[in-house]
């Protein structure tokens, strides 16, 4: 995982103090500092309180007193907190992963939670937090993706997922050709897919990272069940992970969030 500037602070909400324990072992090798609430007024008072405000929750739902969906609401509809994204882990089912979003939260991920995809998406919202404290707020912009996947349905899905309108797209389907696509257009952000002809996906992460003008580029990756853990032993995996079969919502949520990452670093970049 690559180092911030200086570390950042979770707030972890569990009530259940070996699900704490689990997301502490989960979170630390990412550097960061970790707070403890059991419970959402607990939350609430850490936010509201005079001590430091974390960056980012990581929150469960199932809670005594006030459970995580009324605590998102209260701390999204607090201009002072809004800006504090909330990821919701949990393993409620049915329909948690709508009911958390329709609160107000961030993101999602359901329990027991795969570690390398809780910390490419913990790293994610911080940095996209880190860097929008320096920014403000954000023009309007259209992204130009690239989608590298042997699968032609993938190629489709992605622009059509996301919305033909609101992004430059560009494809490929061999590693060969997404090299040739990345050095000759330099795309935003790369939506990588598992499934890639000639070559293969890891080693066409590990020649980006090793380009620093290259390395900061955001990644999607596309993978089939079971696939994600082959991937932790990179030190730089991916900004984020996505589960084939792909479906439109969430495939638009993850490249919304990837293309705010994307717009946010090269205003940073040109300040």
């Amino acid at each position: 995982m690559s180092q911030f500037a200086s570390p950042m602070t979770i707030l972890m909400v569990e009530d259940n103090a070996l699900q704490r324990r689990l997301l502490e072992a989960q979170l630390q090798p990412l550097g960061h500092h970790l707070m403890v609430a059991a419970n959402g007024e607990e939350a609430l008072g850490r936010l509201k309180g005079s001590g430091p405000r974390p960056d980012m929750l990581i929150m469960d739902v199932v809670m005594p007193s006030l459970d995580g969906f009324k605590t998102c609401e209260a701390i999204k509809s607090d201009p002072a907190l809004a800006d504090i994204p909330i990821l919701v882990l949990t393993a409620l089912s049915r329909d948690a992963k709508d009911r958390s979003y329709a609160a107000g939260a961030d993101d999602f991920i359901r329990k027991p939670a795969n570690t390398l995809l809780l910390q490419v998406r913990v790293q994610t919202h911080l940095r996209i937090r880190a860097l929008s404290l320096r920014t403000g707020s954000l023009p309007t912009a259209r992204p130009k993706v690239l989608v590298a996947s042997a699968s032609a349905l993938v190629l489709t899905q992605v622009q059509n997922h996301f919305g033909k309108d609101q992004a430059m797209y560009l494809e490929a389907q061999s590693e060969s050709r997404a090299r040739a696509q990345i050095l000759a257009h330099r795309p935003d952000l790369l939506v990588l897919d598992t499934d890639l002809s000639e070559g293969g996906a890891q080693n066409l992460v590990v020649t980006l990272h090793q380009s620093e003008e290259l390395k900061s580029m955001p990644i999607l990756l596309l993978h089939e069940p079971g696939e994600l853990e082959t991937w932790s032993r990179l030190r730089e995996p991916v900004a984020d992970a996505l589960e084939k079969p792909l479906v439109a919502t969430e495939t638009r949520r993850r490249l919304a969030l990837l293309a705010r990452l994307a717009q946010l670093q090269k205003l940073v970049g040109q300040a």
